[in-house]
Formats: structure tokens, C-alpha cells, sequence
């Protein structure tokens, strides 16, 4: 008989023996392929959900990427898709349309979520120093293994999108110049043109 019972992230968190802010971290990444009822903080997560969390840590743990990751639970478990479940591997039409939408969406909020994350490790590290000067004993806990691997990951797509993008600027930027030099060398040419066809005694 199928297990019903229905777990919270902090049961979860108890039975993988893992932080809850990283399953939190997981589930805001690979929500649609666990298994959850309810929105919010009424989300509680089937049984099943234990295992594909407890196989998102174990992939991330082996240094896969992000990308990998999600490609290998989709094709493992069922897809949620704007409310719909696609089964495993399933190669629809529809399907893949709800997932390149659901992409997309995910794509524009990877820069922002690399910055954040940056900006929060860069907050914990400043805190660490000031209370170390300060003689305090409290310690900032640090961030499990598998979700620094995963931040870094995210913060070299960025750096890579940022060098792509800095690039094409450049062509744009270079594409200006040679426009704004055609139209002096045209502007001139015009002038040399109309200078040439006036007829002496037009200028007195």
C-alpha cells in the first residue's frame, strides 16, 4: 500500500539529516519534480518527495551541475507543469512546451539568485570577521558542501553571461564607430559635390 502521510520541510529536514534552509534551497530550484500538495507554507510533500530530495543531495554532492541535475530527475519522475504532471521522459508537444516556458522563466532568475546568494555569503563572511575581532563566540554556521558547489556553479554561468554579453556590447559599440565614420566620409563627400557644381560668382 502507497505511503499517504503527507511531510513538512522540517520532518524532512529531521529524516535526511539535512539543514532546512537546504531543502528549502532544493525545493525552490527542483520544485516541479516533487511530489507536494498545498502552496505557501501549507505546502506538505508526498513520501516520495523524501527520496528525490534525498537524490538531490546526492547528486550535488557528486559535483553534477545544476542543469544535469533536473535532467536526470525529470526523466526519473513525473513533471509538474503549470499545474499538470508530465510523466517521466514524456516528449509531447504540450510537455515540452510548458517546460521551455517554465526554462525561461528560471533563466531570467538564475543572474538575480547568483547575486543574492553572493551577497549573503558576502554578509555571513563580514559578520564572521566582526565578530571574530569583536571576541564574540558566536560562529556563523557555514553553508552545506553541496550548496556552495551549487551557488559557485551559478555564479560562473553568470560571469559567463556577463563576458558574452560584454563581447557583443564591443561588436555594437565598434559597429557605431564605423557607422558614424561612413557618414562624415558621406557628409563630406556631399559638400565636395554641391562646392563642385556651383558656378563661379555664386558665393559673391
Amino acid at each position: 500500500m502507497a505511503d499517504s502521510r503527507l511531510y513538512s520541510i522540517a520532518a524532512i529536514a529531521k529524516i535526511l539529516d539535512v539543514p532546512e534552509s537546504t531543502l528549502h534551497y532544493w525545493k525552490n530550484r527542483f520544485d516541479d519534480v516533487l511530489p507536494s500538495m498545498g502552496n505557501g507554507r501549507n505546502k506538505r510533500f508526498r513520501a516520495e518527495a523524501v527520496e528525490v530530495f534525498r537524490e538531490i543531495g546526492g547528486m550535488l554532492g557528486q559535483g553534477m551541475a545544476t542543469g544535469d541535475v533536473r535532467a536526470a530527475l525529470s526523466r526519473r519522475y513525473p513533471v509538474n507543469v503549470g499545474g499538470e504532471v508530465v510523466a517521466a521522459g514524456a516528449s509531447g508537444s504540450s510537455g515540452l512546451a510548458g517546460l521551455a516556458g517554465q526554462a525561461g522563466q528560471a533563466g531570467q532568475a538564475e543572474t538575480m539568485l547568483a547575486m543574492a546568494a553572493a551577497i549573503g555569503s558576502e554578509i555571513a563572511r563580514s559578520l564572521a570577521e566582526h565578530l571574530g575581532r569583536a571576541g564574540g563566540a558566536a560562529a556563523v554556521p557555514a553553508l552545506p558542501q553541496e550548496t556552495v558547489a551549487a551557488l559557485r556553479e551559478e555564479l560562473e554561468q553568470a560571469r559567463a553571461e556577463g563576458a558574452a554579453l560584454g563581447g557583443k556590447v564591443r561588436v555594437l559599440e565598434a559597429e557605431l564607430m564605423r557607422i558614424r565614420k561612413d557618414r562624415r566620409e558621406l557628409e563630406q563627400y556631399l559638400v565636395d559635390k554641391i562646392n563642385a557644381l556651383r558656378r563661379p560668382g555664386d558665393d559673391a
